[in-house]
């Protein structure tokens, strides 16, 4: 591609090029410890923590790369830098900041990928941009980089430090956070109420049936059983008429190309996928395969000039037996319009879909063939007409009642013949069907009438798919209208970070996911009742979102923005030094006994025992699993009270053979294993 290169420590170099990489964030912003170490214990006295300059530091993880990569930029005969990172705002970040710690002040250009084909990069290298191009991307990055750190830091330690109690606080997961806790608060106090649906079936003078449902205006149901009755008697066996029949061709068009958003919820629902998967999958068939564009992208449209590429992308899918039946009409059925092809709809990427590299479905991932094939399929099917329908709408009169039948009836698959092999589509309604012939006037007669009795039902739980719908659109849930406008593109996150805001969501204990749902546990609730509204409502993170696109465009000042930061950061402390202290946290999770190193309450967390006194320190612990064995609650507690567990079976050592033990709290506090009421000096 750019010529063959030798295999070094951390990099690769020929004779033109060095090429080195980051592991993810290479570089991020100091903790306040780093600043001064008397920050490192959390108390309400040092809050809020606003740095005069921000600091960078290099990750402890990753501390060797960026050591190398810092000795390359700065290599003498390193003349000039290319970034390659991704194209968007996280990438130019990762970069920014390498760039800044290792103290480099070459010149460098920018490398613009949708794309990492062979052909996508070696003309990208013929094209690259000036790094200073990027100057206001660059600083909307690192706005809302500095503004994420402040608000994280002072508002999860001033709720922390208040309520005793670690409390993970973020100006987009806590909103997310609200959002489930209020859907499952009113899926509680939901009360279903009994209403009742008249249904009539009426005979033709041929013998052949059709059902109507009674209506009157807008109301189709009963609130009363006793008047469903009433209307049931009055109709049940009498002569009836057809007052109204509608029949109309319905063309339903193919629909729009994937964004990731659409994408995540498209997996979710179809294969139940997590949208962090969703997006590993993607971002393995971008980097790695090469078969997918960008996928962090909000676009659901390409350019003018992607479209001149079609062609050969569709070669490439001709090549698989799974497409190779569509790519001839595809191929036939020229450019696509401008539903699909619209620059002015397409930001710094355009939507997904395919590139000209061959796939081999068997050589992939079960999640990667699944994401290709939604992206395939959703790319073909553009290039189809419309699927076509005959919807049919028949008013019947019976005893001055009316009842209401409608059906919908296929008459073209058009782009659903792509989705035929793996989709069994039983329709979309449940009143689809065939209707027999029915002219205005005809005579019926009413053969049967059922009274159907239901209940209201309270609204569904959030399924990732359905959460990611709600985050994309959360300019919805604004009142203000001038502001609602103005966050019409801009949401709850980011296509890049929402996968990850509900995978943080459940590492820190505020949901768990029950099948497909996304339900809080007592912790989440708890906090959403202490957090201050402007913190959990989402206007405020829109407003963040919609100013730092500003920032991107050049018509909002940065320096600004961070001011009003810093004042919202020292607003939030002060509402969390004035709360009064919540015992919420302590009585949901009920103490199991004293700590062995300090004595205060060791509760149940996540993946052990532990002391609620880990914020001054104590890291005391009874892990959940030993030695492949699980521990209980009950264990846990005999263990602290007692010094001691009774026999316990169903450890295995490290040869994977099976042994029983009794866990026993040694002088050190630490636990360890008994035998044979011999005292092993191996702690766990």
């Amino acid at each position: 591609m750019l010529g063959s290169f030798q295999k070094k420590d951390g990099y690769l170099e020929n004779n033109e090029y060095v090429v080195t990489w980051a592991i993810g964030h290479l570089v991020e912003l100091a903790e306040p410890q780093d600043y001064d170490t008397q920050l490192k214990k959390w108390t309400m006295d040092t809050l809020p923590i606003i740095p005069t300059r921000f600091q960078l530091k290099a990750n402890p993880k990753t501390a060797k790369q960026f050591k190398i990569v810092k000795q390359l930029v700065n290599r003498s005969d390193i003349e000039q830098l290319i970034c390659a990172t991704d194209a968007g705002r996280e990438g130019e970040l990762i970069f920014r900041y390498i760039y800044r710690l290792a103290g480099c002040q070459k010149p460098f250009m920018r490398l613009w990928l949708s794309e990492t084909t062979p052909a996508a990069v070696k003309k990208g290298f013929t094209e690259l941009r000036p790094g200073t191009e990027f100057n206001r991307l660059a600083a909307a990055a690192e706005a809302r980089s500095r503004a994420d750190w402040l608000i994280g830091i002072n508002a999860t330690r001033s709720f922390t430090v208040r309520h005793n109690t670690l409390l993970s606080i973020g100006r987009v997961q806590t909103p997310t956070l609200a959002l489930i806790v209020n859907r499952e608060r009113e899926i509680k106090n939901f009360v279903p109420e009994s209403y009742w649906e008249l249904y009539a079936e009426f005979t033709k003078s041929n013998g052949q049936l059709y059902v109507g449902k009674w209506f009157k205006g807008e109301q189709n149901r009963f609130q009363d059983q006793q008047a469903a009755r009433a209307v049931q008697a009055r109709v049940d066996g009498q002569p009836a008429n057809v007052l109204e029949v509608e029949e109309k061709d319905i063309a339903e068009l193919p629909p729009l190309l994937f964004n990731l958003n659409d994408l995540q919820k498209e997996a979710n629902k179809k294969y139940g996928l997590a949208a962090a998967k969703t997006l590993a999958a993607a971002q393995s068939l971008y980097e790695t395969r090469k078969l997918l564009t960008y996928p962090r992208t909000d676009s659901r449209h390409i350019t003018t000039e992607l479209a001149k590429t079609i062609p050969e992308r569709l070669s490439a899918l001709a090549g698989a037996a799974e497409y190779m039946h569509y790519t001839d009409t595809a191929k036939a059925a020229g450019p696509p319009g401008k539903r699909y092809v619209d620059n002015g709809k397409v930001s710094d990427h355009t939507a997904l879909i395919p590139t000209n590299v061959k796939p081999i479905l068997d050589n992939y991932s079960p999640d990667e063939r699944k994401i290709y094939d939604l992206v395939a399929r959703r790319f073909l099917a553009i290039f189809f007409p419309p699927a076509r329908y005959k919807q049919t709408k028949v008013v019947t009169e019976a005893a001055g009642e009316k009842f209401l039948t409608t059906g919908r009836v296929e008459l073209d698959k058009g782009w659903k013949t792509v989705y035929a092999p793996v989709e069994n589509n039983h329709g979309d309604d449940e009143n689809d069907g065939i209707i027999p012939d029915l002219t205005r006037g005809e005579a019926v007669r009413t053969t049967k009438t059922e009274i159907k009795e239901k209940e209201t039902r309270p609204p569904k739980r959030y399924t990732e798919a359905s959460l990611l719908a709600v985050m994309e659109g959360a300019n919805r849930l604004i009142e203000d209208r001038e502001l609602k406008a103005a966050m019409k593109e801009h949401g709850l996150g980011t296509p890049a970070t929402r996968a990850a805001i509900i995978e943080r969501l459940i590492q820190v204990g505020y949901i768990v996911r029950q099948k497909k749902t996304l339900v809080p546990t007592a912790k989440g609730e708890i906090l959403i009742d202490l957090v201050p509204e402007i913190i959990k409502n989402p206007e405020l993170t829109g407003r963040w979102e919609k100013t730092l696109a500003d920032i991107e465009a050049g018509t909002a000042d940065p320096e600004e923005f961070m001011t009003g930061i810093k004042k919202l950061t020292g607003e939030i402390v002060e509402l969390a030094r004035t709360q009064t202290a919540s015992n919420q946290f302590q009585t949901s999770r009920e103490a199991l006994g004293k700590c062995p190193f300090c004595g205060k309450a060791v509760i149940e967390g996540k993946k052990g025992y532990g002391c609620s006194g880990y914020k001054e320190g104590c890291k005391f612990v009874i892990w959940k699993e030993i030695a492949g064995k699980k521990i209980t609650a009950k264990q846990a507690q005999g263990l602290l009270q007692k010094g001691k567990t009774g026999i316990i079976k169903g450890f295995k050592s490290k040869a994977g053979k099976s042994f029983e033990a009794i866990l026993v709290l040694g002088q050190n506090g630490k636990v360890e294993f008994e035998f044979n009421k011999k005292r092993s000096n191996q702690h766990i």
